[in-house]
Protein backbone atom coordinates (compact mmCIF):
# COMPACT_ATOMS: atom_id res chain seq x y z
CA UNK A 1 0.00 0.00 0.00
CA UNK A 2 2.91 2.40 1.09
CA UNK A 3 4.63 1.72 -2.28
CA UNK A 4 1.31 2.45 -4.56
CA UNK A 5 1.06 6.09 -2.42
CA UNK A 6 5.14 7.02 -2.63
CA UNK A 7 5.21 6.15 -6.02
CA UNK A 8 2.83 9.09 -6.94
CA UNK A 9 4.23 11.21 -3.62
CA UNK A 10 8.22 11.07 -5.43
CA UNK A 11 7.09 11.83 -8.94
CA UNK A 12 5.48 14.73 -7.40
CA UNK A 13 8.15 16.07 -5.42
CA UNK A 14 10.85 15.23 -8.56
CA UNK A 15 8.82 17.62 -10.78
CA UNK A 16 9.12 20.57 -7.99
CA UNK A 17 12.55 20.13 -8.00
CA UNK A 18 12.57 18.45 -4.25
CA UNK A 19 15.03 15.98 -3.15
CA UNK A 20 13.77 12.69 -1.16
CA UNK A 21 16.11 12.57 1.80
CA UNK A 22 14.52 9.42 3.23
CA UNK A 23 12.02 7.18 3.82
CA UNK A 24 10.38 7.04 7.73
CA UNK A 25 8.08 4.52 8.22
CA UNK A 26 5.13 5.67 5.98
CA UNK A 27 6.61 9.25 6.13
CA UNK A 28 8.78 10.87 3.26
CA UNK A 29 11.78 13.67 4.46
CA UNK A 30 11.52 15.90 1.30
CA UNK A 31 14.07 18.64 0.96
CA UNK A 32 14.08 21.56 -1.52
CA UNK A 33 16.66 23.99 -2.06
CA UNK A 34 19.44 21.56 -0.78
CA UNK A 35 22.17 20.72 -1.55
CA UNK A 36 22.04 23.20 -4.33
CA UNK A 37 20.26 26.70 -3.47
CA UNK A 38 17.29 27.74 -4.61
CA UNK A 39 15.74 31.11 -4.22
CA UNK A 40 12.01 29.73 -5.36
CA UNK A 41 12.12 26.82 -2.77
CA UNK A 42 9.46 27.41 -0.65
CA UNK A 43 6.96 28.22 -3.41
CA UNK A 44 8.28 24.87 -5.23
CA UNK A 45 7.82 23.20 -1.82
CA UNK A 46 4.45 24.23 -0.93
CA UNK A 47 3.30 23.51 -4.55
CA UNK A 48 4.41 20.36 -4.58
CA UNK A 49 2.32 19.51 -1.16
CA UNK A 50 -0.86 21.00 -2.97
CA UNK A 51 -0.15 18.60 -5.72
CA UNK A 52 0.60 15.51 -3.21
CA UNK A 53 -2.45 16.13 -1.76
CA UNK A 54 -3.92 15.93 -5.43
CA UNK A 55 -2.02 12.10 -6.14
CA UNK A 56 -3.64 10.97 -2.61
CA UNK A 57 -7.16 11.76 -3.82
CA UNK A 58 -6.47 10.21 -6.66
CA UNK A 59 -4.68 6.82 -5.76
CA UNK A 60 -7.66 6.72 -2.83
CA UNK A 61 -10.38 6.52 -5.78
CA UNK A 62 -8.39 4.31 -7.67
CA UNK A 63 -7.87 1.95 -4.29
CA UNK A 64 -11.52 2.98 -3.57
CA UNK A 65 -12.39 1.60 -7.24
CA UNK A 66 -10.76 -1.28 -6.56
CA UNK A 67 -12.19 -2.47 -3.07
CA UNK A 68 -8.55 -1.47 -1.26
CA UNK A 69 -7.89 0.45 1.54
CA UNK A 70 -6.94 3.70 1.59
CA UNK A 71 -5.48 6.46 3.56
CA UNK A 72 -4.78 10.16 3.84
CA UNK A 73 -1.79 12.44 4.82
CA UNK A 74 -0.78 15.35 6.64
CA UNK A 75 2.11 17.92 5.47
CA UNK A 76 4.39 20.05 7.28
CA UNK A 77 6.68 22.48 5.66
CA UNK A 78 9.18 24.88 7.14
CA UNK A 79 12.55 26.09 5.90
CA UNK A 80 15.83 27.13 8.09
CA UNK A 81 19.37 26.11 7.82
CA UNK A 82 20.39 22.77 7.91
CA UNK A 83 23.53 20.54 7.67
CA UNK A 84 23.84 18.63 4.75
CA UNK A 85 26.26 15.73 4.18
CA UNK A 86 27.25 12.23 4.84
CA UNK A 87 26.63 11.10 8.25
CA UNK A 88 27.14 7.47 9.27
CA UNK A 89 30.02 4.92 9.78
CA UNK A 90 32.66 3.59 6.78
CA UNK A 91 30.23 0.71 6.59
CA UNK A 92 27.25 2.90 6.20
CA UNK A 93 26.86 6.43 4.94
CA UNK A 94 24.02 8.22 4.02
CA UNK A 95 23.54 11.87 2.49
CA UNK A 96 21.36 13.22 4.75
CA UNK A 97 20.24 16.84 6.40
CA UNK A 98 20.13 17.39 9.96
CA UNK A 99 19.39 20.06 12.27
CA UNK A 100 16.80 21.91 14.83
CA UNK A 101 15.01 22.76 11.20
CA UNK A 102 14.40 19.15 10.72
CA UNK A 103 13.03 18.42 13.92
CA UNK A 104 11.06 21.89 13.39
CA UNK A 105 9.66 20.54 10.05
CA UNK A 106 8.53 17.32 11.55
CA UNK A 107 6.31 18.60 14.60
CA UNK A 108 4.92 20.57 11.96
CA UNK A 109 4.50 17.47 9.98
CA UNK A 110 3.22 15.82 13.24
CA UNK A 111 0.52 19.03 13.48
CA UNK A 112 -1.11 18.41 10.21
CA UNK A 113 -4.36 16.66 9.98
CA UNK A 114 -5.91 14.28 7.39
CA UNK A 115 -5.84 16.35 4.03
CA UNK A 116 -3.91 19.32 5.77
CA UNK A 117 -0.96 21.39 4.28
CA UNK A 118 0.70 23.33 7.41
CA UNK A 119 3.10 25.68 7.01
CA UNK A 120 5.29 27.76 9.30
CA UNK A 121 5.49 31.52 9.71
CA UNK A 122 9.24 31.03 8.10
CA UNK A 123 7.58 29.22 5.00
CA UNK A 124 4.41 31.78 4.85
CA UNK A 125 6.86 35.11 5.07
CA UNK A 126 7.69 33.46 1.35
CA UNK A 127 4.77 32.83 -0.15
CA UNK A 128 1.69 34.43 1.63
CA UNK A 129 0.88 36.12 -2.04
CA UNK A 130 0.59 32.51 -3.43
CA UNK A 131 -1.57 30.92 -0.99
CA UNK A 132 -4.96 31.14 0.68
CA UNK A 133 -3.90 30.26 4.68
CA UNK A 134 -5.56 30.45 7.61
CA UNK A 135 -2.91 31.11 10.60
CA UNK A 136 -3.35 28.37 13.51
CA UNK A 137 -1.19 27.04 15.93
CA UNK A 138 0.34 23.38 16.77
CA UNK A 139 0.60 22.14 20.54
CA UNK A 140 4.23 20.27 20.99
CA UNK A 141 5.52 18.82 24.19
CA UNK A 142 8.51 20.98 24.89
CA UNK A 143 8.60 24.13 22.88
CA UNK A 144 4.87 25.16 23.75
CA UNK A 145 2.87 26.14 21.03
CA UNK A 146 4.55 26.91 17.39
CA UNK A 147 2.41 29.50 15.06
CA UNK A 148 1.21 27.97 11.60
CA UNK A 149 -0.42 28.27 8.87
CA UNK A 150 -3.08 25.72 7.31
CA UNK A 151 -2.86 26.05 3.22
CA UNK A 152 -6.03 25.70 1.40
CA UNK A 153 -5.20 26.52 -2.39
CA UNK A 154 -3.56 28.43 -4.18
CA UNK A 155 -4.77 32.10 -4.76
CA UNK A 156 -6.81 32.78 -8.15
Amino acid sequence: MLNDYFSGLVETIFQHDGTIDKFMGDAILAVFGSPEADPNQHEKAVRAALAMQASIRAANERRTARGLPTCDIGIGIHSGEVLHGFIGTADRLEFTVIGESVNRASRYCSGAGKGEIVISSEVFEHVFRLVQAEKTSIATKHEGDLVAYRVRQLKE
